[in-house]
């Protein structure tokens, strides 16, 4: 029985000194393993950026290329391409390089603002004009058709009636002053731009005055400087009246009625009518002396000689068609 307990004491001793052994010797190799790699390690060499550079590139070696040729890298494209900066700081605006520059989306438009002058487009006119005037030829209108950039064509007609009755000395005045005229004129413009022309023309008239004195209550009447008494219900007549029928006409004025893009316009005349100098007729009672009303029928003409040089002023507003 005793010898039966050793037996499996020293079988147990046996198998712990076995289990001891392996884990000694399991130990010693990993320590041995550990310093060979530890050794190893150290002994290789390290690796660089150099050395990975060099085992990464090809061994044949980069050709740049000579004057006169092209390089294909792209590298090169994009360093000679070169940098739209607006788009760029619009793209990746907090870059260094925009840090000074403005924001473009901020920036107002400079696309071109049509200014006045283009963006009022003149009016498109006929070149025919209508033009209300007062004058010293009575109230009327002128027609004006453009010829040419420098000459117009006018028509135009105007006249005017006016009765006065007037007493004085017992006798009874009654004076009608009338005017009619048609007028057949050209304007030249030197200056295109300029309203400034000249005008010439035909007149044809037909302007008189006529006057008739009677006696209300036996009244006297001055003939040739000698007063003479007129009977009741008698008259003396006169009428005065400018020779020629047909005038012609010279003068000057601003405004051009067809200035192409005007619809509105003024226009000044100032001219003479060369209507010849003023014929007189006078009648009176046959008791008065015919060389006595001969007299004083001349001395009126002569009275009257400034008018062979009607003057001519007229202002009027002109429409364009």
């Amino acid at each position: 029985m005793s010898s039966e307990i050793m037996n499996k004491l020293g079988f147990g001793t046996s198998v712990l000194t076995v289990t001891a052994s392996l884990v000694m010797g399991t130990s010693i190799n990993q320590v041995v393993m550990a310093e060979e790699v530890i050794a190893e390690s150290t002994t290789q060499p390290a690796v660089t950026n150099d050395v990975i550079a060099t085992s990464i590139t090809p061994e044949t070696s980069e050709t740049r290329p000579q004057p006169g040729t092209f390089s294909y890298d792209a590298v090169d494209l994009l360093a000679k391409r070169p940098l739209d900066l607006d788009k760029f700081c619009k793209d990746y605006p907090l870059n260094s390089r925009c840090a000074n520059r403005p924001d473009p989306s901020t920036q107002p438009s400079q696309e071109a603002k049509p200014t006045e002058e283009t963006s009022k487009t003149p009016a498109k006119t006929s070149g025919w004009a209508i033009t209300p005037e007062i004058s010293t030829l009575g109230v009327g209108a002128t027609v004006t058709k453009s010829i040419t950039p420098n000459i117009n064509a006018k028509l135009g007609i105007s006249g005017l009636g006016i009765s006065a009755d007037i007493e004085e000395s017992d006798i009874s005045y009654d004076a009608k002053f009338n005017l009619f005229n048609v007028s057949t004129l050209v304007d030249y413009h030197p200056w295109q731009k300029s309203g400034f022309r000249l005008t010439g023309g035909l007149m044809f008239q037909d302007n008189n005055i006529e006057g008739t004195g009677k006696a209300t209550n036996g009244g006297t009447i001055n003939i040739n400087g000698i007063d003479y008494p007129i009977n009741p219900g008698d008259t003396v007549k006169a009428k005065i009246s400018l020779p020629n029928s047909v005038a012609p006409y010279l003068g000057i004025g601003w405004g051009n009625a067809v200035k192409p893009g005007n619809r509105w316009g003024f226009s000044a005349n100032l001219g003479v009518m060369f209507a010849g100098s003023p014929k007189v007729e006078l009648t009176a009672p046959g008791y008065i002396p015919a060389d006595q009303i001969e007299a004083e029928r001349k001395q009126l003409e002569d009275d009257l000689d400034w008018l062979n040089i009607y003057p001519v002023l007229s202002l009027g507003l002109s429409y364009q068609f």
